[in-house]
């Protein structure tokens, strides 16, 4: 059995939280709007200096050993004092260290950078790169006429996009893998399976969430529900994982009525990513296959109050910006969702990520 990830206890998060929140709010007070803007407004030299390290792979050339920007360029084919005022600003962020005669070396930070186990590397290329950093330059075309800014600039949506350029489609795929990865503690160390037979996740991709959870709970079968297309790369991650036995792959579309029993079922990130009718459909072609005691837990990010930061505010632009129809949530607009569908909102239970665990039975 593989070692789960770990974190602080969700109390310790949540107090940290709110204290920070509040030396925030505290700050803000205290300063000039103009001052607190143009700290802010920073962030956005950042982003760029980020996807670029991630694309060249710097933390990849000093995983073994601190290395000269000069080594770096002539590893990365790029412009010495370029590449060493982009890695400079880095360092400046505590995302490298720069150490004497412009020297560069991996810290607990830029860890992120390097592929494998809690990598966040393809995550930023993704959003970061030309595609999407080209769509959200484009968000103004959103809000004057509604219209999806991927759409405008490419011509289709997003998915159509992504299934005619592979490359870009992997990547896609491999920095959903890597957001899925932050949820597994959160959802292991929030919700107990030990009390169902069986689980299935409905849309979970190779599986990587479900197979920690079949890890976790040893007497637990798994059913795991993706697109066709998928199959191979499932059967792939199943065999690695030695849950051949316990652990099988459902082919099928959750955009049309399907048939697959279990006790619990997972639809994580899933419902972001379609407007409300769709949704609706999508929840009542689930709940054909649900028994009278099955319950559905849906793994979203909530959308809190007015006035309350929240990482879900800042992730809803980007749905607003590439995801025709999709959009973060509220609670209530959760329970008047699940409601239409045939559903109840039995319990909403927080996580140390910015995902929630929504539990829901048929009604």
């Amino acid at each position: 059995m593989s070692s789960s990830p770990s974190a602080p206890p969700y109390l310790m998060v949540k107090a940290l939280g709110s204290f920070r929140s509040l030396l925030l709010k505290l700050y803000r007070r205290l300063f000039p709007g103009s001052v607190v803007l143009y700290e802010q407004f920073q962030s956005f030299w950042l982003l760029q200096p980020l996807y670029i390290a991630a694309e060249l792979d710097i933390a990849g050339y000093i995983k073994e050993r601190p290395l000269s920007v000069e080594d770096l360029a002539i590893k990365t084919n790029t412009q010495t004092e370029a590449l060493y005022r982009v890695l400079r600003a880095l360092a400046s962020e505590g995302i490298f260290t720069e150490l004497p005669g412009r020297m560069f070396k991996l810290n607990s930070t830029s860890r992120a950078l390097l592929e494998g186990n809690g990598s966040m590397r393809n995550m930023i290329i993704h959003h970061l790169g030309t595609i999407n950093w080209s769509a959200s330059g484009n968000l103004m075309h959103t809000v004057k006429t509604g219209e999806n800014a991927f759409k405008s600039l490419f011509g289709m949506n997003i998915y159509p996009f992504l299934q005619e350029h592979p490359e870009n489609m992997q990547c896609f795929e491999n920095s959903m893998s890597e957001l899925s990865e932050l949820a597994l503690y959160p959802v292991l160390s929030r919700y107990d399976f030990s009390k169902c037979r069986t689980v299935a996740d409905i849309g979970g991709g190779v599986g990587l969430l479900l197979s920690k959870i079949l890890e976790k709970y040893p007497s637990l079968q798994g059913r795991l529900f993706d697109l066709p297309e998928n199959a191979r790369k499932a059967a792939e991650h199943i065999e690695s994982c030695g849950l051949g036995g316990r652990m099988s792959f459902v082919p099928g579309s959750f955009l049309e009525p399907f048939s697959l029993e279990a006790d619990v079922y997972l639809m994580k990130n899933v419902l972001h990513n379609w407007d409300d009718e769709q949704c609706i459909g999508i929840l009542e072609n689930l709940k054909v296959s649900m028994g009278i005691n099955a319950k559905l837990l849906i793994l979203e990010m909530v959308v809190p109050g007015p006035g309350i930061a929240s990482y879900a505010k800042m992730v809803d632009v980007q749905m607003l910006t590439a995801m025709p129809g999709g959009k973060e949530r509220t609670k209530e607009e959760f329970t008047r969702l699940l409601r239409k569908s045939g559903f109840k909102l039995t319990k909403m239970i927080p996580t140390v990520a910015p995902l929630s665990i929504l539990e829901t039975a048929p009604e």
